[in-house]
Formats: C-alpha cells, sequence, structure tokens
C-alpha cells in the first residue's frame, strides 16, 4: 500500500472496516455520521501511505487517524455553533431595530395626527416650546401672549396627544383581538 498498490489498500479496508465502523458508531452516536468520517479515515490514511512506518502496527495508527477525524469533527461542530449563535444574535438585534424604527414611525405618525387636530394657537404654543426649545417665557413674548396662556395650551396640547395616541393604541388593540377571534 505504501507504494500506491491500491489491491493492498482493498485489503487493509476490509480487514479494518467493521471493527473501526463499530468504533465510530460508539463514539458519534450516529450510524451516518460514523460512515463520513470511516470514509474520511480511509482517504486520509491513503494520502499518508507514504509516510507509514512498515515496522508498526497498522491498526493503532488508524484508530488514532478516525479517533482525530472525530475530535476535528467536535470541533468544527462547535465552532460553527458558535458561529450560529453570533448570527441569531445579531439577527436579534437587527430585529429589534427594525420593530424600534416601526415602533418609532408608528407614534410619529400618530403625534402628527394629534398635532394635526389643536387649534392653530394650541399647536403655534407646543411648537414653540417643543420643536423650537423656547421656555414657557420667551414663546409668551414670542406670540404675545401670557406665561399662563402658553403653560395652559401646552398642558392642553399634551393632554390631547397623549389621549389620541392611547386612542389609537386601545382601538389597534382591540381591533387585533377581533382579527385573532
Amino acid at each position: 500500500m505504501i507504494a500506491g498498490d491500491t489491491g493492498a489498500f482493498s485489503t487493509i479496508y476490509l480487514r479494518y472496516h467493521q471493527p473501526l465502523l463499530r468504533f465510530l458508531q460508539q463514539s458519534a452516536k450516529s450510524p451516518a455520521l460514523a460512515e463520513d468520517l470511516l470514509h474520511d479515515t480511509f482517504v486520509r490514511l491513503w494520502e499518508h501511505r507514504g509516510q507509514l512506518d512498515p515496522t508498526q502496527p497498522l491498526k493503532p495508527y488508524l484508530y488514532t487517524i478516525a479517533r482525530n477525524q472525530f475530535l476535528n469533527l467536535l470541533k468544527r461542530a462547535r465552532h460553527e455553533a458558535r458561529i450560529l449563535d453570533e448570527m441569531k444574535a445579531h439577527a436579534l438585534v437587527e430585529s429589534e431595530n427594525i420593530l424600534r424604527t416601526i415602533n418609532y414611525k408608528e407614534t410619529k405618525q400618530l403625534i402628527d395626527e394629534a398635532l394635526g387636530q389643536l387649534p392653530p394657537r394650541c399647536l403655534a404654543v407646543f411648537q414653540k416650546c417643543h420643536f423650537e426649545e423656547l421656555t414657557y417665557k420667551q414663546a409668551a413674548q414670542s406670540l404675545g401672549i401670557s406665561e399662563s396662556t402658553v403653560h395652559n395650551q401646552m398642558v392642553k396640547a399634551l393632554h390631547h396627544i397623549r389621549r389620541h395616541i392611547t386612542l389609537r393604541n386601545s382601538l389597534t388593540t382591540l381591533l387585533a383581538a377581533i382579527a385573532v377571534l
């Protein structure tokens, strides 16, 4: 076999095939996996036939190759499992980001709807205080109204926005519950 004699290799294969397969089945706990490992073991033996020492017994060498093939498979499987875990974690983060983006867009849309329903003065006060980030005093001066009016209009605006969002979310939840039935 060392010289490339395929007949000698076949003889070795026939002699060690069954005992090596049993050994691999005990280790791998899977007949299909054991068959693959057995095949890989004999391929490896053939590829490294030139390195064999004819004075040494072949059986321990074959079992060592088989055991190493199995251990390498386990190592690869652990590595692939870590990669899959990382991919799952990344996918989870991505899906959470997508959900946050969707929730943000939905909430922004609800706020925009609520703002569209505000009376003009209330909307102007809200825009000055919230979007332009003016203090109540600065907003009052800018709009030519009193600070207490700014305060009252902001309370009114925030109450309306909260009520609008709550009603819409309640309606959406109710519709979703009805759809499930």
